[in-house]
């Protein structure tokens, strides 16, 4: 008797998978049949918002549903990231991500508010943006001259940042480490006002986005130092990169992904993952993209899983070293 009781425990629960997998194939071949929600952890306007809106955009055109951009800005990210973690994993939620909501928040507390690799799955890499490093017209005009100056007025220079724990901020502390100069953070609310401060020269030098920057740079207003990528940009190749001017291991690309909460459906994942690598490869994509001043920069589920895990480990060294704190 034991063993027939054995056996039809067994049985009940291979009945019990094959039942299953007809109603998950099932529901990934129907998936989507109703309106997508794509949460941007920003307020309307700007770059972040308006890319999103465009993916958003191609995104129902090609899927044959409404995708419904939603903005929950504040935290640098992290309310739209608690937001969003919190929704049904059924692919109907998504929401674009960028280094400070994805790697930098949730190292910068004892007690994370999420951890992405935990309560997202990563669907695909959508674009790089790259950083550039500027400084006031009236600082030398290389980054070896401004690094010989920095080294012998240490602590007299200052850089500016978009504000604290921000890509600017992070990126300069980075940079610091390598080459050992020694400079007074002073943060500002968003870009517009460091590169202000920079144009009326009460601050020295900052990493900006070379979108933002690029017109001042043509101007004269400011002088770019580097760009903080391994190649030169199409936006601007006539400027170098930091590593050809010998400066190493400063590579930092602004960069956006989306994510879905975790559980999603491994089917459902790769389907938004072909849709985003699809459209991103479009031409008309990659010059609207242009003119928004990113690359297109497509990759699998596991290859944006791996570099969140590596952009997460390199700020953490960042943060550890500089004692950074959130506000």
């Amino acid at each position: 008797m034991k063993y027939k009781l054995q056996h039809l425990w067994v049985l009940a629960g291979l009945v019990v998978t094959i039942t299953l997998l007809p109603v998950r194939d099932a529901y990934a071949q129907e998936y989507p049949n109703r309106a997508i929600t794509f949460i941007v952890p920003v307020a309307p306007g700007g770059l972040t918002d308006t890319m999103t809106r465009l993916l958003g955009l191609r995104l129902s055109q090609r899927i044959g549903q409404p995708v419904i951009v939603e903005n929950r800005p504040g935290g640098g990210g992290i309310l739209a990231m608690q937001a969003a973690a919190r929704m049904p994993a059924d692919g109907y939620t998504i929401i674009l991500v960028f280094p400070g909501s994805a790697a930098v928040n949730p190292i910068l507390y004892k007690t994370p508010p999420y951890e992405t690799l935990r309560d997202f799955d990563p669907v695909a890499r959508i674009a790089m943006y790259p950083m550039v490093l500027i400084t006031k017209p009236s600082n030398p005009g290389t980054i070896k001259e401004f690094i010989e100056l920095a080294l012998s007025k240490p602590g007299s220079l200052n850089y500016g940042s978009a504000g604290n724990t921000t890509t600017s901020h992070l990126s300069m502390e980075l940079l610091k480490r390598r080459v050992g100069i020694d400079l007074v953070h002073i943060p500002y609310k968003g870009e517009s006002p460091a590169i202000t401060e920079l144009m009326a020269g009460r601050i020295d030098v900052l990493f900006q986005t070379l979108s933002t920057a690029l017109p001042y740079i043509r101007s004269g207003k400011v002088r770019a130092l580097g760009i903080a990528t391994n190649q030169r940009s199409k936006l601007a190749p006539e400027i170098p990169t930091l590593a050809e001017s010998g400066i190493d291991g400063v590579n930092i690309p602004g960069w956006y992904g989306v994510l879905a909460p975790a559980g999603t459906p491994t089917a459902v994942i790769q389907r938004l993952n072909r849709e985003f690598t699809a459209i991103v490869g479009e031409p008309e994509t990659l010059r609207r993209f242009e003119a928004l001043g990113v690359d297109g920069w497509s990759s699998s589920p596991e290859e944006l899983r791996s570099w969140i895990h590596g952009e997460t480990e390199r700020w953490r060294k960042v943060i550890s070293e500089a004692g950074i704190k959130a506000d």
